[in-house]
């Protein structure tokens, strides 16, 4: 507390009196309640654009992914149509072949609105709808001639192993918009033709609607709007529904970006990304490519040719922006002003109740001090001594330590872990020279220590002030322990299977496309097993799918009691799982594989009174030089598929004569 020394009496008028002692006080408490004000609310901001730029490249990568995974159904799919045409066989034509093969990926990859083969004259030889009751084979004399189709003339001019992705627009049929409305993604991928041509197009018609859907949630739960546009500004996920498709809906029309937010729109259109505040909020924005990520995988991806642009975008109102408390705030502050005058003048009408008036200043310095606690985050002052003057009630819960504790006290000393310590000791003399130092440069995070000894991650934000010739340093510190594990939590859950917990379908990916360049180094071996419940379908059609998610969950605890720690263990589909095997030969991988089938044969699982036993098909398949992930996965499916033609249960080697 700084105290008044006492003086002599003198004949000054209260006036004189009340404005000596007012405006210091004045200054001081407007001052630092404007301090605080700006800090909080530069952080509130700060960290709502940190928030929107981390949730729109979150929305933004899963966005890429799924096309990517979109995109290699489509060449995996083109590669099948062009083996089937090549290899015709005398059972049954090429376009009954397909109808089978596409009908039993259309039931498995149920996104699907639509999967079909177009030959090179844009005429459908094979279509598959996606129905309530499941995948419907189309009847020739309701195929259709799509030569005029745009995505036919742009998808027939892409090269076998590329994909043609086609503007997200509504479905249209013979003519007419389909509706109810079909959001539609289509990936076309050319067939190579056995002469060496094109014989034709498979397009898959991707239902985009659960992930617009998803975009809408996500915008919900980052506390503002989450929009997909396109190129023109055309809402693909919009405001509203009614302001969605303006490209197509006629009575849309008006409903353009850069019409209702043309500030926001001058920005998006001329940036791939960035952020923007208009009077409408803030935008942040995130260009969505499509991105070949061999690199990062250890083995090519199929290359797609995206023939729009889009952006997520996010917009927080701009009433989101203001701190919610800030009126509270301002009327404390007028609230203390108003008291302070009133008690200062008062004390200034006579030196006689000097002790009465400086009580009274006590007192208002005490509110002064209040204003100060109304803020959630730790506030603290130092001087360039390192000793703490300021130490205000949120402090005293984050740190352990009482004002009367620390005041007087080097600060470092007591809120500093030991490698933190040592360096902001040596910051502290520059800092006494000159009001500079690394911790003024902005918001940064570090480790804190409470009085208890424990550390917590930090983010701290401190400004400089000079004060009668000495430097002060002011600042806010918030404990980013929930952050920071949120942060932890989003990665594990990108990374892990929600149900079973093994690696996703992209971690298993990337971690056996790492395994395999390390192969491809160092020449060790390396096996991959491809796993599929045998008549999974039955257990959830006859017990339902909470006994089918326990045999799921038991499946994975008998696979790992038995794989190795090095083991890459992944859910690739709904009841599909792969093992990738380091230093594994084609001898390792059929023993590692009749150990899962005999561990799996073995399991039991109890569920409403009845014991429930099932059994595992394997596929294996032994890397070798000249092979990149995605074919060994499919020698491994081969594989898998003999198992299964051989009466499951049972594990089959990939033939060596393969490519």
């Amino acid at each position: 507390m700084i105290r008044q020394a006492r003086r002599p009496l003198t004949r000054t008028s209260p006036t004189v009196y009340f404005l000596k002692l007012f405006i210091p006080l004045f200054i001081l408490m407007v001052g630092t309640a404007i301090v605080v004000g700006l800090l909080l609310q530069e952080r509130h901001v700060r960290e709502i654009r940190h928030n929107q730029v981390e949730h729109v490249r979150l929305e933004r990568e899963v966005l890429q992914t799924d096309i990517q995974a979109h995109i290699s159904d489509a060449v995996y799919l083109a590669d099948l149509t062009s083996l089937a045409l090549a290899n015709p066989g005398a059972a049954m034509t090429p376009e009954q072949v397909l109808e089978r093969a596409f009908y039993y990926f259309s039931r498995e990859q149920s996104v699907y609105d639509q999967v079909r083969f177009l030959d090179a004259q844009g005429k459908e030889r094979v279509r598959i709808n996606k129905s309530l009751k499941g995948p419907l084979v189309v009847p020739p004399d309701k195929l259709q001639d799509k030569k005029d189709r745009y995505y036919f003339s742009d998808g027939i001019k892409q090269e076998p192993g590329q994909v043609y992705i086609s503007p997200f627009d509504l479905n249209v049929e013979h003519h007419q918009i389909e509706r109810p409305l079909k959001p539609t993604l289509r990936f076309a991928s050319p067939v190579r033709s056995p002469q060496g041509g094109k014989a034709g197009l498979v397009v898959l018609n991707f239902l985009g609607y659960p992930l617009l859907e998803r975009l809408r949630r996500a915008g919900k739960a980052g506390g503002g709007d989450m929009y997909l546009v396109n190129r023109e500004g055309w809402w693909l996920v919009g405001p509203s529904p009614d302001k969605e498709w303006g490209f197509q809906i006629v009575s849309r029309s008006a409903q353009n970006m850069s019409r209702v937010f043309p500030k926001a729109w001058e920005d998006i259109a001329s940036h791939p990304e960035g952020q923007v505040f208009t009077p409408n909020g803030l935008f942040t924005f995130q260009m969505v490519r499509v991105l070949n990520q061999a690199g990062e995988l250890g083995s090519a991806l199929p290359q797609g040719k995206l023939d729009d642009l889009w952006w997520v975008v996010s917009r927080v109102p701009s009433k989101a922006l203001i701190l919610p408390w800030r009126a509270t705030q301002i009327g404390l502050v007028l609230g203390g002003l108003a008291l302070m005058a009133a008690l200062v003048w008062f004390w200034a009408l006579s030196r006689s109740r000097r002790a009465r008036a400086e009580m009274e200043v006590q007192e208002q310095q005490q509110r002064l001090e209040a204003v100060s606690n109304t803020a959630q985050d730790a506030i603290a002052m130092i001087d360039s001594q390192d000793k703490v003057q300021f130490w205000n009630r949120a402090a005293e819960s984050l740190f352990g330590y009482s004002r009367e504790e620390v005041m007087g006290q080097e600060l470092h000393h007591l809120v500093s872990t030991p490698e933190v310590r040592a360096m902001a000791h040596k910051g502290m003399e520059l800092f006494a020279q000159s009001g500079q130092g690394a911790v003024l440069s902005g918001l940064r995070e570090v480790m804190a220590r409470r009085k208890d000894g424990t550390s917590f991650p930090a983010e701290i934000a401190v400004s400089a002030f000079q004060m009668h010739g000495q430097w002060f340093a002011g600042g806010s510190v918030r404990d980013i322990s929930n952050r920071k594990n949120y942060e932890r939590e989003l990665k594990r859950l990108a990374n892990t299977d929600a149900l079973t917990g093994v690696f996703s379908r992209r971690r298993f990916l990337e971690l056996s496309g790492q395994e395999i360049a390390r192969s491809r180094r160092y020449g060790g071996p390396l096996s991959l097993l491809m796993l599929d419940l045998d008549h999974f379908k039955a257990v959830n059609d006859t017990h339902g799918h909470e006994v089918g998610d326990l045999v799921l969950q038991s499946f994975v605890k008998a696979c790992q009691a038995v794989l190795r720690e090095v083991d890459i263990f992944g859910r690739v589909g709904g009841e599909e799982f792969m093992v990738t095997l380091p230093e594994t030969s084609a001898e390792g991988a059929l023993k590692a594989g009749e150990r899962l089938r005999a561990s799996v044969e073995e399991t039991v699982v109890r569920a409403g009174g009845k014991e429930i036993r099932f059994t595992v098909s394997i596929g294996a398949a032994v890397w070798r030089e000249g092979l990149d992930l995605e074919t060994l996965m499919g020698r491994a499916d081969e594989a898998l598929y003999r198992a299964k033609e051989g009466g499951r249960n049972r594990v089959a080697l990939a033939e060596e004569n393969k490519s």
